[in-house]
């Protein structure tokens, strides 16, 4: 039985501004690929642990949403 190609999507979180904000991530052949409110975002996992390079890159399609002016519910 051979290993699937990716994980299965994992919750994670992160606090910008003082608001919790949730999303989605997964590992696919050395990459962490995020999902937050319709948006993707990924990177390679280097030396760090995926869940760290997860939350950098919620944190940042937060700040990026934020930052367009769109108006996004706060989890």
């Amino acid at each position: 039985m051979s290993a699937p190609a990716y994980e299965s999507l994992n919750p994670v979180e992160t606090i910008v501004d003082g608001a919790k904000h949730s999303g989605t991530y997964r590992v696919m052949t050395g990459s962490v690929i995020v999902y937050y409110e319709g948006e993707v975002k990924f990177a390679s996992v280097g030396m760090d642990r995926p869940e760290l390079v997860a939350k950098w890159l919620l944190t940042d399609l937060v700040r990026r949403a934020e930052s367009s002016g769109q108006k996004r519910p706060r989890h």
